[in-house]
């Protein structure tokens, strides 16, 4: 009754002034209350209009005498539910990855035979084990650039004579490693946020973003670029896809958000089994029959909890399972006794970060070193043999622009070193092991390419473009390797292949 007798004493007010029986100078406080009851005038009569009604001089009391009456009120709350329905509608389709007729049409028309030879790759390499040589990089060089409709969220895939990108426009590129010309593209239509794996002559990769549901890992045939079969997941598969084996077992194995963890088998795309302990968007990571996940807080659900979970490999039956402090989003590093997990939040504002080591056979905890911003980038681990003494290390980014040195063996910081002046880093650090030249590449997010020797994190080199070249933009992705050369791709699709000196 409170809104009913205000509504009605702006409309009688209202009816004053603009009858002009009222007169000198209108208080301030009235001038939005005026314009408000004006609106509410207004809006009385195109309503009124549709249910032909004829409105008197009352105005805004009539419109709500009509408002409330139950053939009305029914009415508004029927167009309300439905106008909430097509809205809920179509956000549900619009974050539905793309129709398999559009993907086998597409995917049909695209398709080209190639007669490369390629290396199979089953998943990233996020470790190193053998010497670390002295670092004697002196300088990178960009050698040739090349722009891609849209940018790479993770790094491509070396194999044979071809890159694999995928890309934001919804393709995966095979691109020439030496020429950096296309030469196919295996359409998926949604951003293809995964690095791809090959496994038996077959493409294998997720898509999605967070938001995508329903979202599926695809098959390509590398021989004829057609599109074979896909797994679909209720979650989004922008997590790192991976081909684990086990006593001559080969599993594929697909984390999908909120739907967890899935083994496929990666010839007929079936399900072997699943689990689910938590939001997964990280790769496992495997070790024997041992899988590790761990899972972070679901976007817009900060009553969740994060977990770390050790399965067995063929049955996918639960080992151990813990309550994780923070966060984690990228893959566990599994050292000589731990499982360690670089953990952060990314969907509410926080200033803290966790290196977290647990016991890999049963999640006792370890230790932990603590950091002053969330840790979310894909860490790389490497064990250092030299003179029969053995040393583990572990390198990655955090939120704040800065590379961080961990030396597991003694649990202690080993350097920091700031890269950047934004705060998001996802980057993997990556070691230039093949070639000896004893250094991580390890690209910033808005700083260009950094050069550093891992046990002292002195920077050797740092590239960043000159003023002919494409500027830097954000970056994401990691860099590949191969040789003396090495291959980025940024937010932007631009493309460069560098020497190293």
């Amino acid at each position: 009754m409170e809104i009913m007798d205000a509504l009605l004493w702006l409309s009688q007010n209202h009816e004053l002034a603009t009858n002009g029986v009222t007169s000198g100078i209108i208080p301030t406080v009235l001038i939005p209350l005026t314009a408000v009851t004006v609106g509410i005038t207004s809006l009385a009569g195109i309503i009124a209009g549709w249910f032909g009604i004829k409105l008197r001089t009352e105005g805004p009391k009539q419109f709500l005498e009509v408002l409330l009456k139950k053939r009305i009120l029914l009415s508004m709350i029927a167009v309300n539910l439905l106008g909430i329905g097509v809205y809920k509608s179509y956000v549900y389709v619009k974050t539905l990855p793309s129709f398999m007729i559009t993907v086998k049409h597409y995917s049909g028309s695209e398709a080209k035979i190639s007669g490369e030879t390629y290396t199979e790759s089953r998943g990233r390499s996020h470790d190193y084990n053998g010497e670390i040589v002295p670092a004697n990089l002196n300088s990178i060089k960009l050698i040739q650039e090349t722009k891609l409709p849209k940018g790479a969220f993770r790094s491509g895939l070396i194999s044979g004579n071809s890159l694999f990108y995928g890309v934001d426009d919804g393709n995966i590129y095979e691109i020439n490693k030496n020429d950096l010309s296309v030469l196919r593209k295996f359409y998926i239509g949604t951003m293809v946020t995964t690095r791809p794996v090959i496994y038996k002559n077959r493409l294998y990769s997720g898509e999605g973003n967070h938001e995508t549901h329903h979202a599926r890992i695809y098959s390509f045939d590398l021989k004829t670029g057609e599109f074979i079969n896909a797994f679909k997941t209720k979650g989004h598969t922008e997590g790192q896809p991976l081909i684990g084996s086990y006593k001559g077992v080969d599993l594929l194995f697909v984390t999908a958000g909120s739907d967890g963890l899935y083994a496929v088998d990666p010839m007929t795309m079936k399900k072997i089994w699943h689990q689910n302990d938590g939001h997964l968007d990280a790769t496992v990571t495997i070790e024997n029959n041992f899988v590790f996940t761990g899972s972070g807080f679901e976007k817009g659900s900060s009553m969740d909890r994060s977990y770390a979970v050790a399965y067995d490999f063929a049955t996918g039956k639960q080992i151990w399972k813990k309550e994780l402090p923070l966060s984690n989003w990228m893959h566990p590093v599994v050292t000589n006794t731990d499982v360690c997990y670089t953990l952060g939040e990314i969907y509410f504002e926080s200033t803290v970060g966790l290196f977290y080591c647990l016991n890999k056979l049963d999640g006792t905890p370890h230790f932990s070193i603590p950091y002053d911003a969330p840790l979310a980038s894909k860490p790389y681990y490497i064990k250092n043999k030299m003179a029969g003494i053995e040393e583990e290390f572990v390198f990655f980014g955090d939120f704040k622009g800065q590379i961080h040195g961990v030396n597991i063996t003694t649990k202690e910081k080993l350097w920091s070193v700031v890269t950047g002046s934004k705060d998001t880093n996802y980057a993997l650090s990556s070691f230039d092991y093949d070639s000896k030249r004893g250094v991580l590449l390890y690209p910033s997010f808005d700083n260009g390419i950094f050069a550093l020797e891992p046990k002292t994190g002195k920077i050797k080199s740092h590239w960043l473009p000159e003023k002919s070249e494409a500027k830097w933009k954000n970056n994401y992705a990691s860099v590949s390797i191969i040789d003396n050369f090495f291959f980025l791709m940024d937010n932007a699709g631009n493309l460069r292949k560098f020497s190293v000196e």
